[in-house]
């Protein structure tokens, strides 16, 4: 009997180590569908991508609360600020906190054109966030970005040059 006790004990401590990597596998292809998002312009596939009690800081002191918030600004502003974006995440530091929730940090590299200019720019930022498992589908509850560095490049001319074919 002591046998099969410490066999179930073992089974219990590998199916919650399965749960933990599957959620933190889970979050990553949350954050790559956010970048994938940005990229491609899908505002509110993007905007899905957050808990409805979402709570967004930008490092231009900029505060939204809601998902009603975000796709507003998504949609109306940012959407009208580059004709280029390729958003790059790196380095997760993703860790578990309860069944339910988990915190991340993220760096990112983001080449962007302004719109209509001949502004180029590779733009660095730090993530922190938190994150919440609505039913089975993991959602960003708090973010927080830091400006890490901005590198202006001129071009010589203004481009709408980033277009994915959807077909």
């Amino acid at each position: 009997m002591d046998d099969i006790q410490r066999l179930e004990k073992r089974i219990r401590v590998l199916e919650r180590e399965c749960q933990r990597f599957s959620d933190i596998e889970a979050i990553r292809k949350l954050r790559g569908r956010y970048w994938r998002c940005m990229r491609e312009g899908l505002w509110d596939d993007l905007v899905d991508c957050f808990a409805e009690d979402a709570v967004v800081n930008w490092p231009s002191a900029q505060h939204f609360q809601g998902k009603e918030a975000l796709a507003k600004y998504y949609k109306e502003t940012h959407a009208t600020l580059y004709d280029m974006i390729v958003p790059q995440g790196h380095n997760p530091e993703i860790e578990i906190t309860g069944e339910t929730t988990a915190t991340g940090r993220w760096l990112l590299d983001n080449p962007v054109v302004e719109a209509s200019t001949t502004i180029a720019a590779r733009l660095g930022f730090a993530y922190e966030e938190e994150y919440v498992k609505e039913g089975e589908e993991w959602k960003i509850r708090r973010q927080k970005i830091y400006r890490v560095y901005r590198e202006l490049v001129k071009m010589d001319s203004p481009r709408n040059v980033f277009k994915v074919d959807q077909e």
